[in-house]
């Protein structure tokens, strides 16, 4: 029994089996990162707001990447999908304003 066992370790099956191994217990990624993944997508890929609020949007990239690395901690998941969907709600929200004060600039000029 102790034979095969030596052959199946041999030639980085140690590094698969330690692969295999992770994914059955520890860290864990929170479902509900991939749709703050798909807000902040769709903040970028708005023209009229991508441009608005670059702080605000490179703080929601940090947050939302961070949110996407798995936890062990569910807790602490939940926690940084939270705060990326915060950022994300905020960069939009301030790129919005933005686009509202030019607006209204522009028609106060005419």
């Amino acid at each position: 029994m102790i034979r095969p066992l030596k052959l199946l370790l041999r030639g980085g099956a140690i590094a698969a089996l330690l692969a295999l191994a992770s994914c059955f217990h520890g860290s864990v990624k929170d479902p509900a990162a991939d749709r703050v993944r798909a807000d902040l997508d769709q903040l970028q890929a708005d023209p009229q707001l991508a441009s608005r609020a670059p702080v605000a949007l490179k703080e929601a990239q940090e947050a939302v990447a961070a949110a996407e690395e798995p936890q062990k901690d569910p807790a602490l998941s939940a926690h940084l999908v939270y705060i990326a969907d915060r950022k994300v709600r905020t960069a939009r929200a301030l790129a919005e304003a933005r686009v509202a004060e030019d607006q209204l600039k522009a028609l106060q000029g005419q």
